[in-house]
């Protein structure tokens, strides 16, 4: 990340070649200051009519913006620590709407630089974004973890650190330093939007740093990521230990028969699980059924079922309880690839499988296939003691969030097949219990439909971050997420938990054919 300028020149970016020194210069930003932490450095260039395609975290709105701003980036360590961060800080050159927002990560990254900075840029905002001390991965999902291990045997626990909480709350503190320094004025209000992993950093951000941001976008949140990480991979024990591999044709016929069967629970047929809570069909109730691939005709096995209700009901150790019945478990859950012949072997496990390798295990040569039960649950509970303090995040304790005026609004996709919905569920009710009025500042909608971040069936409130600012700045509280862009160009109102949408009648593609309802 820190060879950013570089990279930005060599796909046509031009940075400005002023006779004067500009505004947008080392000379002219001063270092910043980080408690515990060393600056290494400041760089920083002005670059012009930069394009890319951008997208918001938890938006399917991804297009091409074009941007002029200051690319800075601050380079910094804590003294002991044997880590190098980079924290980028892009600063529109014009237009800017007076607002500061951080981006979070996810999977193993802690940010997703031009990915997300682009677009808050194009929207205005002075952005930022952190690579944590480690290499930002290019997947959708990174999925890399061994920047983790020192060697076997030994995590990097400070650079575990970094990514857990401490570089995100630096980037909070760096970016709101020098988006001072440059437009020599504050910004008026601090955000944080992240999605997934990102999800997670903004919670924390609001049970550790409660005075760094006044509103928060916490979408799909990896909660609790020390426990559902691992114990997802309980799918591919099961396929390992019984020697099943069923073919992704076969896990998505299961699914599909899961949302024909609940569909209608919620009143309208619209290819949704609106109420997974009372979608009681297993993937035995299945078996025998006929389903067609590639233009062959098969049959759903009951080895199949065996595999796909491991995803469904979970491992049943630690309170995860699995996916819900439409999410897309052949992506993450159940992977599996085929030859030609029809011969299916495990497939790319490494979201869950490198927890236990690197994380757990501390082991890169660790044999996930070789995993007895009793090894299974004995790691399963290892990371949770382990690393429940450091990435759990689930304090439901948000009450100097609260003193300081912060708003959170999270929503998570209920067809989600990465994180389980129920973690998020399961902490919004504790914060709940912990303050029966945290209606006030924090409200958590549930996306019927929606995948992990976007994705899915159902439509996706585009709109949140618009929503919080609405909140945070005129105190105008969000009754319903606006969403849209959903299967058939439908659009919904996702409702404040615990309602949840109900149809009442009329066009199913219409938000006003539903209503909110307990």
């Amino acid at each position: 990340m820190v060879q950013l300028s570089a990279t930005l020149v060599a796909v046509g970016a031009v940075a400005t070649q002023a006779a004067t020194v500009s505004r947008c210069s080392p000379s002219h930003l001063p270092k910043p200051e980080l408690l515990g932490a060393s600056i290494l450095g400041v760089q920083a260039d002005e670059v012009h009519n930069y394009s890319a395609v951008s997208l918001g975290p938890g938006s399917n709105e991804g297009k091409k913006y074009t941007i002029s701003f200051c690319n800075v980036t601050v380079t910094y360590t804590h003294p002991g620590w044997n880590d190098t961060i980079n924290t980028q800080i892009w600063l529109p050159l014009e237009d800017w709407n007076g607002k500061f927002q951080a981006l979070g990560g996810g999977g193993y990254s802690t940010g997703f630089g031009p990915t997300y900075l682009t677009y808050a840029v194009a929207q205005g905002f002075a952005s930022t974004s952190t690579d944590g001390g480690h290499e930002v991965g290019g997947q959708a999902v990174p999925t890399d973890l061994t920047w983790s291990l020192k060697s076997k045997n030994n995590l990097d626990w400070y650079l575990f650190e970094d990514y857990a909480s401490k570089a995100t709350n630096d980037m909070g503190v760096i970016g709101k330093q020098i988006t001072k320094s440059f437009y020599k004025k504050a910004a008026k209000y601090s955000y944080f939007a992240g999605c997934s992993g990102g999800g997670r950093q903004g919670l924390m951000m609001a049970q550790d740093y409660p005075d760094v941001f006044d509103g928060i976008l916490a979408i799909a949140p990896a909660i609790n990521l020390e426990t559902f990480i691992p114990a997802g991979y309980w799918p591919a024990h099961v396929m390992n230990k019984h020697h099943i591999y069923p073919s992704p044709c076969e896990v998505q016929a299961f699914t599909k028969a899961a949302i024909k069967a609940c569909d209608r629970l919620d009143g309208v047929e619209d290819g949704i699980i609106s109420l997974p809570n009372y979608c009681n069909v297993r993937a035995h109730d299945f078996v025998g059924q006929d389903y067609t691939c590639k233009g062959v005709q098969h049959t759903l096995s009951a080895s199949g079922a065996k595999v796909v209700q491991a995803a469904w009901s979970g491992s049943g150790e630690a309170g995860w309880t699995g996916v819900n019945k439409d999410a897309a478990i052949d992506r993450y859950y159940v992977p599996t690839t085929c030859t030609g012949n029809g011969t299916c072997t495990t497939g790319d496990s490494s979201l869950f499988g490198n927890w236990f390798k690197y994380a757990v295990a501390k082991d890169a040569s660790f044999s996930l296939q070789n995993m007895t039960d009793s090894m299974f649950f004995d790691m399963l509970h290892a990371s949770t003691r382990q690393y429940e303090s450091m990435v759990g995040n689930n304090n439901p304790d948000l009450s100097k969030f609260k003193a300081h005026g912060g708003k959170i609004i999270a929503w998570h996709g209920l067809a989600d097949e990465t994180i389980p919905p129920n973690g998020t569920v399961s902490y919004y009710e504790e914060v709940l219990k912990q303050d029966p009025k945290a209606h006030d500042f924090y409200r958590f909608f549930e996306a019927p439909g929606v995948g992990h971040c976007y994705g899915g069936m159902g439509p996706i409130p585009n709109g949140a971050m618009s929503q919080l600012m609405e909140w945070v700045e005129k105190d105008h509280a969000p009754v319903t997420l606006h969403a849209t862009k959903g299967s058939n160009n439908t659009a919904r109102d996702l409702c404040p938990y615990p309602l949840r949408q109900k149809f009442i009648g009329g066009d199913s593609r219409n938000a006003t054919s539903f209503t909110c309802a307990k």
